[in-house]
């Protein structure tokens, strides 16, 4: 889905009072101002961004439920000609690079939305630094400027969750659309509360943390193309194996337990369905996918093989 299309979607969920499992509440109104008195020719710059950071303050408060408890501050935006980084926000205050808002005016823009966040949060010192940075660039990215989940930085590495930023916010944006509605929210109440505990993905999914990204990993890697002639998938405990009907059987310690109908093909998989139990899946390499309620999650790793071979792939 292009950009346009990921944009009218989220007016749709704005529209709904939704965003992913998150219902929306109503925060106490507060203001945002950008001073230029520093840097007088931004002054069109500011006050285009200001207008987007007062109609999005109170949205990102919604969006980490902040309640009548917790009041939004008010929040003051100094624009900086002797400021050496890109931006940053102390409490209620934010100042931003002058020379970065010149060369980078829409960028700029982000920044303040992920500074906002920021003022939002209003967490305890806490060690979980890749964390908070992780959820501010979720908002700015996915829901802000609604990028799609394919321009999100993955490194293929053992727990590149920890790379903080657009990496992290990748993660839990695909958290958010797969495996855990809703977790962004409850990751914020917990940080702010200080009472966040790794086990709480673990909780919410069944999976550690190191696991799911490396699910996050293997679900957004590119499928190879099928073999020229699919005929049997091997897994570890067993097989699905092509029939001469067309349709497909499940295997399991070389005994026929289930039949599948083939629905679909493309090069990457075959997709299949088993109607009694309304489950439906796809054969790819490396892994089978099953279809729930929050999208596609792997059900068995293996490969595809020739039908002399008999030794399943290790797991």
């Amino acid at each position: 889905m292009n950009r346009a299309g990921w944009k009218a979607i989220l007016r749709t969920l704005w529209q709904t009072s939704m965003v992913g499992a998150w219902t929306l509440v109503t925060v106490q109104a507060a203001t945002v101002r950008i001073d230029t008195s520093r840097a007088p020719a931004l002054k069109a710059w500011a006050d285009s961004t200001e207008t987007i950071a007062r109609e999005w303050y109170p949205r990102l408060g919604n969006l980490l439920a902040t309640t009548q408890d917790h009041p939004l501050p008010n929040v003051s935006i100094r624009v900086n000609p002797d400021f050496k980084g890109v931006a940053a926000a102390s409490w209620s205050s934010i100042q931003i690079s002058a020379n970065w808002i010149s060369q980078h005016p829409e960028d700029s823009r982000g920044a303040v939305i992920h500074e906002l966040v920021h003022v939002v949060q209003a967490y305890p010192p806490n060690k979980v630094g890749w964390l908070t940075e992780g959820i501010a660039d979720y908002l700015r990215y996915a829901i802000y400027e609604a990028l799609p989940l394919s321009e999100f930085p993955r490194p293929e590495k053992p727990q590149g969750y920890l790379d903080s930023y657009k990496v992290t916010a990748g993660f839990l944006f695909w958290l958010e659309c797969d495996r855990a509605p809703g977790i962004v929210r409850q990751l914020n109440t917990a940080l702010r509360l200080g009472e966040y505990q790794e086990t709480l993905f673990s909780e919410r999914t069944g999976r550690g943390l190191n696991d799911l990204w490396s699910d996050y990993l293997t679900a957004l890697r590119p499928l190879p193309n099928l073999p020229r002639d699919p005929q049997i998938w091997r897994h570890a405990k067993g097989s699905f194996e092509h029939k001469t009907n067309g349709n497909w059987t499940e295997f399991e310690n070389g005994k026929p337990v289930w039949n599948f109908i083939e629905m679909s093909r493309t090069p990457q998989y075959i997709e299949i369905v088993d109607g009694t139990r309304n489950l439906r899946l796809r054969l790819a390499s490396p892994m089978v996918q099953l279809i729930s309620k929050s999208g596609w999650s792997t059900l068995y790793t293996g490969e595809w093989s020739a039908p002399s071979s008999t030794k399943p792939p290790a797991n």
